[in-house]
């Protein structure tokens, strides 16, 4: 049965307009009748068609309900249920003041997968679901006034997690007991310049653990490393009881850490090598950019030294990192004693230091100085 409400009423409802003539006919305004329900048509293709939700839309048409034969402005609301059950209806955030309604099937999606979680043990949906779309109609947010219900319509969808948009990692960290301050410094491990999602650090370990991260504190262990590539010999590499990255045997290692986008997730590999750092340039070997070995120390906070100059220029540095060339893992001494800087997009040495970055990453060298570095702390002095 209709509701009847007396236009007396209806016309202290600003949100719902209608024309009156004169103070004689007031008696004759048009009453609020507020239907039953009203019908919600089932789009064509939904007997034959499976609607792919996430960046999909359903179209969806109706007729406005009859308030008493005259045109008035109604707000639609979609709402969703996986049951079609009194009580299990969501409804969407989006309305619409057209017959012709857009669902979004972003919006529909997340609703879908959050209630078929809720009802099977956090399950995701594998095949097509049945779910129900009505229209929820009213004239005014106040009070909901003028409130009806279309009748349900059966659809079919697919509805699943969207694909995650991976990116791969901008740094990497690592942190443990020797690594300059105990478990205390999270030391910045360099881009290789040139090679996207790879990094390398030199580091001493004294037979102990570390850990990594994306960030500082991220406090990423063995576990995380989805393979290990270990070039050095008689080096066992393993994870103790708080799950740390342990070696075997004390000494300067080199760590090149490569991530991949596998499927869903990031794959993470860590090659461990010697440690081994070089001189090149103009200064070196008679100029012949062959690179010479600078000398290790025998500790974890001594310096890395290199003396050997046949000629004099800029200094040119470098970390061996296996499988990349040595202008990819460069780095100079800013001022000439401070901290190291490393090749990169912002400071990219190409022709030399003073002229492509500033002349303060510029250091000279030649017999008589001394190249001193400190890859614990990433500090250095030209002495």
């Amino acid at each position: 049965m209709k509701k009847i409400y007396k236009s007396l009423l209806f016309l202290a409802v600003a949100a719902v307009p209608f024309l009156t003539s004169c103070d004689e006919d007031r008696d004759s305004n048009p009453t609020l009748s507020i239907p039953s329900s009203f019908v919600l048509n089932t789009p064509g293709l939904a007997a034959s068609n499976v609607y792919d939700l996430p960046n999909g839309i359903i179209n969806l048409t109706t007729n406005q309900p009859d308030y008493g034969g005259w045109p008035a402005a109604v707000i639609y609301a979609p709402q969703v249920s996986l049951t079609g059950a009194e009580g299990s209806w969501t409804e969407l955030s989006s309305t619409s003041t057209n017959t012709k309604v857009q669902v979004s099937g972003d919006e529909l999606n997340t609703i879908i997968l959050n209630a078929y979680k809720a009802a099977n043990n956090d399950e995701t949906p594998e095949g097509p679901l049945d779910i129900f779309l009505r229209l929820r109609a009213y004239l005014s947010n106040s009070g909901n006034l003028g409130e009806v219900y279309s009748n349900a319509v059966q659809l079919k969808v697919m509805a699943y997690e969207p694909p995650v948009q991976l990116e791969l990692p901008t740094s990497i960290y690592v942190c443990g007991n020797s690594i300059a301050d105990a478990w205390s410094t999270w030391k910045r491990v360099a881009p290789i310049w040139t090679k996207e999602g790879q990094f390398y650090t030199m580091i001493y370990n004294n037979a102990d653990g570390f850990k990594w991260g994306n960030k500082p504190n991220d406090w990423f262990g063995y576990d995380m490393i989805d393979e290990f590539d270990n070039l050095v010999d008689g080096l066992e590499i393993s994870s103790d009881g708080d799950g740390n990255i342990v070696f075997s045997k004390a000494g300067w290692y080199v760590l090149k850490f490569v991530t991949a986008i596998e499927g869903k997730k990031i794959k993470y590999t860590l090659t461990v090598a010697e440690g081994k750092a070089c001189a090149i340039g103009a200064a070196v070997d008679n100029g012949s950019w062959s690179g010479v070995e600078m000398t290790a120390p025998a500790d974890y906070d001594g310096y890395w030294t290199f003396s050997d100059f046949t000629g004099s220029g800029e200094m040119r540095a470098y970390i061996v990192v296996p499988g990349v060339d040595w202008w990819q893992t460069e780095f100079t001494i800013f001022g000439g004693n401070g901290d190291l800087v490393f090749r990169d997009a912002e400071h990219n040495s190409d022709a030399n230091w003073k002229d492509d970055v500033g002349e303060e990453y510029s250091v000279n060298v030649g017999p008589g100085k001394t190249i001193k570095v400190n890859f614990n702390r990433n500090t250095g002095v030209v002495e």
